[in-house]
């Protein structure tokens, strides 16, 4: 071997050996360790999460049948109808192309079925609850599904989204399947309603006949205030708790949570910090219902029952079994939620659960009917009918002698000048809400 082979094979190897340093140089990677997230906790679940259908829920189903009306506020009977119109596919959503006035007119005296909803709900958001598969249809919010009965062939009809609130109409063609002959052809087998205006361009459907209603009581069970911490504060191990009269107190630099520990009721306030992203108006019922939903906050059969797009507000309520909502001056019967820019500004509900019914023996309630409701409620002093919202059967809870101790006390509820409150016959006690 010369002297230039050994030469040519050592300047070979320094060639190989460089290449492999610089590759390894390029490809390191250090163990850097796993940071999940700015939580210090893991996730939180209170209770359960829900579908969007089990919250986003109408109140009321209500068919017109031969210039009469009836219906339906039944639980099971309202899953069985969302269950069915989720299964249809809409298309060709769009804006109806006639006068409102003449279409509010042609409802009241045709052949339709009214799915009624609390408040106004947003389409961007129940086209997942819908077989809405078109991506580009308009921006609109809706109180009332309408279906259209009065068609020859019984596998097509027309589906009216309806917004009283705004007086606007959209339409979609759709296929109803055995609609017609499942639910329409039957409804006068339900409760019959009548039909009230409230103003100009508001209806309510009220009950002709008195209603029997149960009388619930359950116990109150007080949720762990602890798991609230963990779920509300951005880092719990910096929460510090203190206890005062009736209050538990859990307090960061900068937000707070107030327990009151005799009604059990949770106040979180969480002051907005400058310069986040405003939630825009279409998406704040989403926001919310995540929210809940983020910590596994639905302890109860709770609906969304309104909504303030421009203060970023949104009310959930509870409902009884049998579908009846259910009232509370003090909010012990809601949650509530307050948004600022993208973050939760104010978060008040119950901190209990409702378990173990204790009146085994089935008590019951009978209301007037809902005309003699609305001749009573005409009569009152300095009653305004322009103020008059809406009205209905419903619920109002309250503590027994002991805290411990729920009661469902079944009455007639009126919104007015934007609050709720109950119909005190005379006779009655005031439970509060006048």
């Amino acid at each position: 071997m010369t002297y230039e082979n050994i030469k040519s094979g050592m300047l070979t190897f320094l060639v190989v050996l460089s290449g492999i340093l610089t590759w390894n140089i390029w490809t390191y990677q250090p163990d850097y360790e796993l940071v999940t997230n700015h939580k210090t906790v893991e996730e939180v679940n209170i209770a359960t999460q829900k579908d969007l259908k089990k919250i986003v829920k109408p109140h009321q189903i209500i068919y017109q049948v031969d210039g009469k009306q009836f219906g339906s506020v039944d639980n099971a009977y309202i899953d069985g109808i969302i269950g069915v119109i989720t299964k249809w596919k809409y298309f060709d959503v769009g804006k109806y192309p006639g006068r409102v006035a003449d279409f509010t007119e042609e409802i009241n005296q045709g052949h339709n079925t009214e799915i009624i909803f609390p408040d106004e709900v947003p389409i961007d958001l129940y086209k997942r609850v819908l077989n809405i598969s078109e991506k580009d249809i308009p921006k609109f919010d809706f109180d009332r599904i309408i279906i259209n009965s009065e068609t020859q062939q019984k596998q097509e009809g027309i589906v009216y989204f309806y917004s009283q609130k705004n007086q606007e109409v959209y339409v979609s063609p759709t296929y109803i399947n055995d609609f017609t002959d499942k639910y329409y052809d039957s409804a006068k087998k339900l409760t019959p309603y009548f039909l009230y205006p409230v103003s100009d361009t508001k209806k309510i459907y009220l009950p002709t006949e008195k209603v029997d209603m149960v009388m619930h009581t359950y116990y109150q069970n007080p949720l762990d205030s602890d798991q609230f911490k963990d779920a509300l504060f951005t880092d719990p191990s910096f929460v510090q708790r203190s206890v005062g009269e009736g209050v538990e107190e859990y307090t960061d630099d900068a937000s707070k949570m107030i327990v009151d520990t005799e009604t059990n009721m949770i106040n979180y306030v969480n002051p907005v910090r400058n310069g986040d992203s405003v939630i825009g108006t279409t998406n704040v019922l989403q926001k919310s219902i995540e929210f809940v939903n983020g910590h596994g906050g639905w302890t109860e059969s709770y609906r969304y029952v309104y909504k303030d797009d421009f203060n970023q507000n949104v009310l959930f309520r509870l409902y009884s079994k049998e579908g009846y909502p259910v009232f509370n001056q003090m909010g012990m019967s809601e949650i509530y939620q307050q948004w600022r820019q993208s973050e939760i500004s104010r978060y008040v509900r119950p901190g209990f659960h409702l378990e173990l019914p204790l009146n085994p023996d089935v008590e019951t309630k009978t209301l007037p009917s809902g005309q003699e409701a609305v001749e009573y409620l005409q009569h009152k002093k300095d009653f305004k009918p322009e103020l008059l919202e809406n009205m209905m059967p419903g619920y109002y809870l309250t503590q027994g002698t002991e805290n411990s101790v729920i009661l469902l006390e079944p009455g007639w509820f009126y919104l007015y000048d934007q609050e709720w409150r109950q119909l005190i016959w005379e006779e009655e006690l005031n439970n509060g809400l006048e």
